[in-house]
């Protein structure tokens, strides 16, 4: 079954993606021009068009929120429930449409594009900052693709133009090797001296519509370095399980070099709404369709914490009914047809997260917050974990638009809030999942697949997974057919092509 809005859209294989093209209607006399134009070469897009496109559909359109995000990590993960008997993710099964739309849209979409912004100026030492930022970008994307899939295209990807129609998977651990290494480069090489940089195509930090507009290269420089270094933090962490000497290394390094220091830096996409569906937020679009409730586990969470965004976070029931009542994952088509579970019986999304208006963070400074008090938790950064923890959570705390200090010190108090040693790592992964609710179930997901926090709900039925939380998407069925033989390798070296099958950082 496909979700509501899902364009029945068609691709080229996605080795022969053609980036960003312009549509225009074509007359008789430009059909020769047509006929012998290599559709499998960008246009005369510009590289800051690219780089726009690259960022805005990279923080997604919102059929890929939908099948992507929202219908995967955001039900896993139990920020939302599934009320839809026909949607099947939420019971631990798999959907290759949803799977490939979001496969397809990235390695001949908006990956695409990006790489195209890089071929165009990376032997162009005058525009080394563009290149730079392109790279930082081209690491945030593929981060969260190697997350959900493990060993993926990294290194060949995006080169079906030069013949490479079926390029290897490359294994994670080298994938996440060159994400530190690259993070680490660019942010070294960004130069203040030269001029040349995306100006209002860079709608992260010199967007007009931003709340903090950088309009000089230096400032847009810092805050990408800035951006940098805590995005080599957040994938350094990932590696906590996996290789902890190569995590302590780079955090270490990019604690050093330098992090988010205020929410000014924040990645944040600003949304300006409207009636053009790439000005809203995705996540908004989604959430209009009725198709999901708030999931009863964040709900009791929220209340049992006396949580002063339960009132953010999730709407009353009705009108007549002021209580904010959550839907249980995982329910069956059966189950979702019964009176009790009727969707008018539970509370939709926060009405700030139905609002099309609604900025989406995709880096936070409260984010880095969490991650510096784990980092002193495992002894790689010299601060306090508790005067970490206790900061994210007021950080966060504001970005939920909870800004009175009171309330704040009220909620640090609160016993399962207050800080202990002894369950700290606990703490400090619930309250980022809390943080990270209506914006980045990505990272959640991951992050639950790495510590086991927070603590979810079992479902009742058994889907793919025997109950449990799955560890990874499948690939899309239509790569065994497209390149076999990286298909192949890839679950030769990793494991079956199942749910159930950790990735590197999570074995």
């Amino acid at each position: 079954m496909l979700p509501r809005n899902f364009s029945r859209r068609f691709f080229l294989a996605w080795g022969l993606g053609v980036g960003l093209a312009a549509t225009a209607t074509t007359s008789c006399t430009d059909r020769f021009a047509e006929i012998n134009t290599d559709p499998t070469k960008t246009g005369a897009a510009s590289p800051d068009l690219l780089f726009a496109r690259a960022l805005k559909y990279g923080t997604l359109y919102d059929n890929d929120q939908q099948v992507g995000e929202h219908l995967h990590a955001n039900m896993w993960v139990q920020y939302f429930a599934n009320s839809t008997p026909g949607f099947v993710t939420d019971r631990y099964e798999s959907n290759d449409q949803w799977i490939s739309t979001f496969w397809n849209n990235f390695y001949s979409g908006y990956g695409m594009d990006l790489q195209e912004a890089i071929r165009q100026v990376q032997d162009k030492p005058a525009e080394v900052n563009k290149l730079s930022q392109a790279r930082i970008w081209r690491v945030f994307l593929f981060q969260r693709i190697t997350d959900y899939w493990g060993d993926v295209p990294y290194f060949a990807a995006f080169q079906g133009a030069a013949d490479q129609l079926q390029p290897p998977y490359d294994d994670q651990r080298t994938i996440y090797a060159d994400f530190l290494r690259e993070l680490k480069a660019a942010a070294t090489v960004l130069d203040d001296a030269r001029t040349s940089n995306y100006g209002p195509a860079d709608l992260l930090y010199a967007n007009p519509a931003a709340a903090f507009p950088t309009p000089t290269v230096a400032a847009a420089n810092q805050r990408w370095r800035h951006f940098a270094n805590s995005l080599r933090l957040r994938a350094a962490l990932r590696l906590s399980k996996a290789d902890p000497t190569l995590a302590e290394l780079h955090v270490r390094e990019a604690l050093a070099a330098g992090v988010m220091e205020s929410n000014e830096e924040s990645a944040i996409m600003r949304n300006t709404g409207g009636s053009i569906r790439i000005n809203q937020n995705p996540l908004a679009v989604v959430l209009g369709f009725g198709d999901s409730r708030v999931s009863a586990t964040l709900i009791d969470y929220l209340s049992r914490y006396h949580d002063p965004r339960l009132l953010v976070f999730a709407d009353p029931v009705s009108a007549a009914n002021p209580a904010r009542v959550g839907l249980p994952n995982g329910l069956s088509t059966v189950e979702l047809t019964q009176p009790q579970y009727n969707p008018a019986n539970f509370s939709q999304g926060g009405a700030r997260y139905r609002s099309i208006t609604n900025d989406q963070n995709l880096l936070t400074y409260a984010e880095v917050c969490f991650l510096r008090a784990e980092a002193c938790l495992r002894g790689w950064d010299a601060g306090s974990a508790q005067q970490w923890y206790e900061t994210g959570v007021r950080e966060a705390l504001a970005l939920a638009g909870i800004l009175n200090p009171s309330i704040a010190r009220s909620y640090l108090q609160e016993p399962e809030v207050r800080f202990a040693a002894s369950t700290g790592l606990q703490q400090i992964l619930t309250q980022k999942w809390l943080s990270l609710f209506g914006h980045n179930g990505f990272e959640a997901y991951a992050e639950y697949r790495r510590t086991g926090f927070p603590v979810l709900r079992p479902i009742a039925g058994a889907g793919e997974t025997n109950g449990q939380v799955p560890r990874r998407l499948r690939y899309p069925q239509s790569e065994q057919r497209l390149n076999p033989a990286a298909y192949q390798a890839a679950i030769s070296r990793q494991g079956p092509n199942l749910l159930t099958t950790r990735v590197w950082w999570d074995k």
